[in-house]
This record gives structure tokens, sequence and C-alpha cells, in this order.
């Protein structure tokens, strides 16, 4: 029978997920009980002993103490044993389920970007995939353990208090379904709300330091930080004020517990001191029993705890089964990239709606109906093997998304969009991308030395390919100069780097990835006039010896002139191609674009 993971229980998706984990996870839980009845026993057969041995010294006759001494023993090592390896095991397998859930999640979402990235947020995918995955870290130590050595230790004190009282063992499991269950349901259902509202604020405040700490410079500028600040507290407050709420549940669980815990001792002391007087129980059972309870509620002691936590848990894991449960992109296929022309056919491409329940998430702008979030129209063009092909246009016009639809990022209709007579859609994702090696506008620099940078475009990258690619891009004096040369950590996003050193870094990248097609978005911005003439004399000859070919997105007429075809885009749709000097002498829009840069 098949079942709809999206309408199933976030938990019990989760206990699925662990299911390769549950061997180390049921081993340490079976140590988990073993150490608490042996230190159960250790206390109750203690108390046995030493009034036994009171009872014996007042009445002035011998007793066997050897046996019951090497029984203490026996059950101190188990228990400081079985409290090692149990920890040791259960945090183990804690962990280990850790770094499994954080890829599989990871896994999950990676094929869904960047088809959802307009709607998903940055901070907010790493809220969830750093907080709420390490609030399921509770799920097993605090909420399925606690659970596990309740169900399976609290038969066994009961049945144990039988044999010196039916009433007693009646009275101690009432107790235990207390403080073991009862308690905590109604802590569960008061903290329900705090709990949601906690995760819930736990995340927006993370989702508003992110953004804020990025934006930092720009709120200064514009005098905008004491509102964030403002925002910031308002946050806080929430967080805060649902987090002392769950803490006063705690607190009152904590003391009803006491309550109940003392009470039960009490009654034992009750019901078995008549017991003594009529001669039906030693007198030193007493004491033992006494003890006994005492230390029996070690097996439910967690469970108001467990309760308390499983809604946040349940959040969690259901705020990361939301994101991962998003439809997946159309299927790419399978066939690999073969060099040829680039063929756009009287392509149409809206982004992707998927606030609707349109097939795939993906509304076509060639539908009878054309949506208004229509980016490109009617879109004709051919690029041959190693020919340089320039697009420029005003901003919104679409030359970026046209780059994006070759790296195969969302899906087009078919038949618009062919590498060599092969439809976009029927090739391979991963031979798409190592056919044709982008540079955009968004690309990222990690918080890493040069070469790891590097070799994130090639993972194998050797010293000598590092050098040639920097020497095109006009890098390499630069770091031959630094102390530490490749081994430079550039910072978080590049910012131990200027503008231009950053931006050619990203095109060295580019440049070392062996690809048949390059595609370049605005190379030159943030160069100077030097480097820029440098690095267009270095790009020629690359091309010229590699025989890529190159989509140049540019506004530069440097780099213009060397183009063999030039595409003029606006608002969406080609409206010229041909040469910088056709161009020049034909189109009026073309002379103001380079007029207007």
């Amino acid at each position: 029978m098949h079942v709809n993971k999206m309408t199933m229980n976030p938990l019990l998706r989760l206990v699925i997920l662990l299911k390769p984990h549950l061997p180390l996870m049921l081993l340490g839980s079976l140590l988990a009980v073993i150490t608490v009845i042996a230190n159960i026993s250790l206390l109750a057969i203690s108390g046995w002993f030493i009034s036994t041995m009171a009872i014996a010294g007042l009445a002035g006759i011998t007793t066997n103490y050897f046996t019951p001494a090497a029984i203490i023993r026996f059950l101190a090592i188990v228990r400081t044993a079985g409290r090692y390896a149990e920890r040791l095991l259960t945090h183990k397998a804690t962990f280990d389920a850790l770094a499994s859930l954080r890829f599989y999640f990871y896994s999950r979402l990676e094929p869904l970007l960047p088809y959802y990235r307009q709607q998903l947020q940055s901070a907010d995918l790493l809220a969830r995939l750093q907080q709420d995955i390490d609030q399921l870290d509770n799920f097993y130590l605090r909420v399925l353990l606690p659970i596990f050595v309740a169900i399976f230790s609290v038969p066994i004190v009961c049945f144990t208090l039988g044999y010196l009282s039916a009433t007693l063992a009646i009275v101690v499991a009432l107790a235990l379904i207390i403080v073991g269950l009862i308690l905590p349901m109604i802590m569960l259902k008061l903290s329900n709300r705090a709990a949601h509202q906690r995760v819930q604020t736990s995340s927006q405040l993370k989702l508003e330091l992110i953004d804020g700490m990025q934006a930092m410079r720009e709120m200064l500028v514009y005098q905008m930080a004491s509102g964030y600040q403002h925002s910031i507290n308002r946050i806080s407050l929430r967080y805060h004020a649902a987090e002392m709420q769950l803490h006063k549940y705690t607190a009152i669980a904590n003391a009803v517990t006491f309550l109940v815990v003392n009470c039960t001792v009490i009654a034992s002391l009750y019901l078995l001191i008549p017991q003594v007087q009529h001669n039906s129980l030693s007198p030193a059972f007493v004491a033992s029993a006494a003890l006994l309870i005492l230390v029996c509620f070690e097996t439910v002691m967690s469970m108001p705890l467990a309760l308390q936590i499983l809604p946040q848990v349940q959040v969690s894991a259901a705020r990361l089964f939301e994101i991962i449960d998003k439809p997946l992109p159309p299927q790419s296929g399978t066939k690999a990239v073969q060099n040829g022309d680039i063929l756009f056919d009287n392509l149409s491409f809206a982004f992707p709606d998927i606030s609707t329940n349109a097939p795939n998430g993906f509304n076509s702008a060639n539908s009878d109906t054309e949506k208004p979030q229509t980016v490109l129209r009617n879109i004709s063009l051919n690029i041959a093997p190693a020919e340089k092909v320039a697009i420029i246009g005003a901003s919104g016009a679409g030359k970026s998304t046209l780059a994006n639809l070759l790296m195969g990022f969302w899906p087009v209709n078919p038949g618009q969009l062919s590498i060599h007579g092969d439809d976009i859609n029927e090739l391979s994702p991963e031979s798409l991308r190592q056919y044709i090696s982008l540079m955009n506008q968004q690309s990222y620099l990690f918080h890493a030395t040069i070469a790891d940078n590097l070799r994130l475009a090639k993972a194998d990258a050797t010293v000598e390919e590092m050098h040639q690619v920097l020497t095109t891009v006009g890098l390499i004096e630069f770091i031959e100069e630094l102390e530490l040369g490749l081994k430079t950590w550039v910072g978080e996003t590049g910012e131990g780097l200027s503008g231009g050193q950053s931006q050619r870094l990203k095109i060295a990248q580019a440049l070392l990835r062996s690809s048949q097609v390059l595609a370049l978005d605005e190379p030159t911005r943030g160069l100077d006039r030097h480097s820029e003439h440098r690095f267009i004399h270095n790009l020629l000859q690359h091309l010229q010896t590699s025989q890529q070919s190159l989509i140049l997105i540019t506004h530069k007429p440097l780099l213009l002139r060397q183009m063999d075809k030039i595409v003029v885009m606006d608002a969406g749709q080609i409206i010229a191609q041909g040469s910088h000097q056709q161009l020049l002498a034909s189109n009026e829009y073309y002379r103001q674009l380079l007029n207007y840069f």
C-alpha cells in the first residue's frame, strides 16, 4: 500500500529516516535500561544490607555479609560500566544520525535549487539545515530513550515490589503513571503553543540576524540600524517569552514530581510498617523498599521533559519536511551533451509558478493565455562551436535568464532549446554543466584559500593549471606577492580581495573548467582600464587556443568589437543581431546603449 509521505506524521517519517541507526540506538537503550535497573537494585540491596547488619548487631547474631557485599560490588561495577557504555553508544548514535540527516536533507534540497531559489531565503534555509536539524538530536536522547527506559523498567520495578506488597506495587505503579504519563501529557498540551512559538521565533531571529549582518554596511549608510535593532529586540522578546513559559512548565512539573515521589515513599511506610508489626515482613525490607521507591522514579523522571521537547522536535521535523516535499522540477534527461550548435528556436519562458497547481509547477509562456511573468519571448538564436557571441541590453532585458536556461536551471518547452540537435530537457544536468562553464553576477567565493576556491571548479587542478588561468585573468603577479600565495585565505564572500580581484578570481574558476562553452556575465565589472585591456587580450588568446564558444553579457565596447555576433535584447526579446559595425550603422537602440553605459 502506497503511503503519501507529505501526509505522514513528521515523527514517523523521522523514525523511518533513522532506521539505519536503530540497531545502535536499541543497543544504547538496552544498556540504559540495564544501568537504571542496576542503580535501583544497588540502592535497594544496599538499604536491605545496612538494615540487616544493624538488626543483626542489635540482636547479637551473625549473618552472611559476603554474598550481599559481592552483589553490591557487582551492581556498582555494572552501573558504572553500563553508564559509560550507554553514554558512548547513545551519543555516537545521535551524532551519526545527525550527520546522516544533514546529508539527507541537503541532498534532497539540492535538486530543488535553483528552481525554487526566487522563493527561498538563504537565511531561512540555513536555519532549517542547522537549527532545526540540531533540534532533532533531542528526538533520540531526550524523547525516544526515556520512553524506552520507562516502558521496560517500570514493569520490572512494579513486579519486584509485588513480592513485598501487591497494594504497594499498585500505588507505585499509579505514581509512576502520574509522573511518567499523566503529568507529561498535561505539560505537553500546555507547552505545545509555547514550543511552536519558540521554534518559529528562533528561526525568525536567525533570519533577521543573518540578513542584518550581510546588510550591515548599507543599514549604517542609510541610517536604518536603529530600526533594525528594534526589530531584533521585538523578536528576541517573543522568543524569550516563549522560552520563559516553557521553563515555568518545567518548574511546575518538577515540583509536582517531587511531591508525588515523597508522598509515595510515605505511602510505602504506611503500607509496610503494619506488615512488620504482624511479623509478615522483615524490618530490613522497609528501608530497602523506601530507597527502591525513591530511586525507581529515575525510570520516568525524564518523561515530563521528553514530552515537552516532543512538540519542538515535531515542529522542526515538519519545517524540514515542508521544504524538501516541494514538487521536484521536471525530470532531466540522461543523454550526454555533444559539441554542436546551440539553438534557441522561438523560445518563450516564464519563471516557474510554484504557487499554483500547474503541472510540474511550470507555466509555459507559449500557452493560449500568456502569463504576465513571461521574461523571454520568441527568442531565436544560433551559437556555433567556437563562435563568440555577446548579449547586450538594459537591466531586466532577460540576458542573465538566457544564460541560466542553458545551464538547465529551469525547464523549457520541448523543441525550443537544443544542443547539437538534442533537446536540452533530454540532456543530463551533470553533462550539461560540464559542457558549459558559467560565471554570473551571483558567483560565490568561499571562506577558504585561493587554491580551494579554484578547486571548486576543478577538484584535481594542478598548481600549473591554476597559475595558467590566474595569468589569463591578470592575478598571478598579485598572488605571487602574497606571503602564502595560493594558500592565502580570501575571507568570507571574498572580503579579503578587492572587487576587481574577486571578479577575476571568479573568471579564473570558469576558465579552469574543461568546458566547450564559456558563459561570462559582465566579466570586466570592477576592472580598471589597464586590467580590462589586459584581460580582453588574454581571454581572446585563451579562446583561440581552447576553441571554446563564448557567450558574453557585457556593455563594454572594447569587448563588443571582438565578437563574431552581437545580440541586442529589450524587454525579453531579441530586437537585433549582427556585428558591432553593422549594429552601429543600422540600430539606434544599440548606439543608445553604448552611449548610456
